[in-house]
């Protein structure tokens, strides 16, 4: 139901998604139907009130998952490593967005993973424009580049799953992290929350480098904390990892 409530929302037609023309439809013919002006009166009123009712708690449901359906899977056995500063690993990605001042939540935007020299993280993804059955448009205010990124030390979970969308069921990894929300009017301080990124992978050994990718970050902090003495960390040359599960 995921893509069904994504696409609705999503596409407009004169002024209002789908989801909102669906539910007026239906507050329509729940004043029709109590009126008795057709068959069933009050319980085909109460029919068309419940659906309405179900369409917004299906939304707000999927909404907070960002659409996509994500199934933990036992974490695979990795050794934590970084990835090349030049590596662009194509990937599916849903979650939070920004670029610029414009922030928007997106569903399933194609791109890819990188890690830049100072280890900040980014989805570099592009959002095109779509159409529902021809006439209901996606925002012109969207389309364009989107971007996500995430320092290591804003990183506060990161798990393994499959990850599903539209029929599409790929490996991939949810990484819950820290943004920093400016502020907006007067009744929205500037502050911080934590969101939700999943990255969807079209091969499954990318999955994996970007999970060894991440984890690098993890351990390596606690690596150094391992080999510090009287306080001050010693430089390691290499560090040698073992595998790790979980």
């Amino acid at each position: 139901m995921g893509p069904f409530f994504y696409r609705w929302s999503r596409h407009r037609f004169a002024g209002q998604h789908f989801l909102r023309w669906l539910q007026i439809d239906l507050l329509v013919v729940a004043g029709i139907a109590a009126l008795g002006w057709i068959p069933g009166g009050w319980i085909s009123a109460g029919a068309a009130l419940a659906l309405i009712i179900a369409l917004f708690a299906g939304h707000r449901y999927w909404q907070t998952k960002d659409f996509v359906e994500f199934i933990p899977g036992e974490m695979p056995l990795v050794a934590p490593a970084t990835l090349s500063s030049a590596a662009k690993l194509p990937i599916w990605a849903s979650g939070y967005f920004s670029v610029e001042d414009k922030h928007q939540h997106f569903t399933w935007l194609q791109g890819f993973y990188r890690t830049f020299p100072n280890r900040e993280h980014a989805l570099i993804c592009l959002n095109q424009p779509t159409s529902l059955w021809g006439f209901g448009r996606s925002p012109e205010s969207h389309k364009g580049m989107w971007y996500t990124f995430f320092r290591p030390e804003a990183v506060q979970e990161i798990r393994w799953g499959d990850i599903c969308f539209s029929g599409e069921r790929l490996s991939g990894i949810a990484v819950t992290h820290t943004v920093h929300l400016p502020k907006q009017g007067i009744f929205k301080p500037a502050r911080e929350t934590q969101k939700l990124a999943y990255l969807a992978c079209p091969k499954h050994e990318d999955a994996l480098a970007i999970l060894a990718d991440l984890l690098y970050d993890r351990y390596a902090a606690d690596a150094a904390s391992k080999r510090s003495t009287n306080g001050f960390a010693k430089k390691h040359p290499q560090d040698t990892w073992q595998k790790l599960s979980g």
